[in-house]
């Protein structure tokens, strides 16, 4: 099942989901601090967050800025994560998006993998990106 909203329970649990599951997680107080911008889409199985993907969109633009995504780790490397994907390009149309940007540090080589089999084109490499100096490759999709 999808779920999209952003209510403080469902936040809560993000952020619990993500300081267990993601190298740079955010604090409970970043996630609480999201305001109508973004857009969450995660699914449940067996009533229990199995992955998330936060974009920062805003209201009458045709882009979506992927901020995070993340699955649990047993089921990365399934075919769940290919199905993740389907269901949010799903939504993100049904939502007349038109393309979508990321940044990813340049030595995720297993996230990169995913983004090019997935459509993805690598647009530049930008110095100093994340907080601790890693450098981040710009990559984008059009739907």
């Amino acid at each position: 099942m999808n779920i999209s909203g952003n209510s403080p329970e469902e936040l809560r649990s993000l952020a619990s989901f993500d300081q267990l599951y993601f190298p740079n997680p955010w604090t409970t107080e970043q996630w609480l601090e999201l305001n109508f911008h973004h857009h969450l889409i995660f699914t449940l199985a067996k009533s229990e967050l199995e992955g998330l993907a936060l974009f920062h969109r805003v209201n009458g633009d045709e882009t979506a800025h992927l901020l995070k995504i993340c699955l649990l780790p047993e089921a990365r490397g399934s075919g769940a994560a290919i199905d993740f994907w389907e269901k949010i390009l799903q939504d993100l149309r049904s939502k007349s998006v038109k393309s979508i940007f990321l940044e990813v540090e340049v030595t995720n080589l297993r996230a990169i993998g995913f983004y090019r089999k997935m459509g993805f084109e690598r647009l530049r490499l930008i110095k100093r990106f994340y907080s601790d100096g890693a450098d981040a490759f710009t990559m984008q999709l059009m739907l």
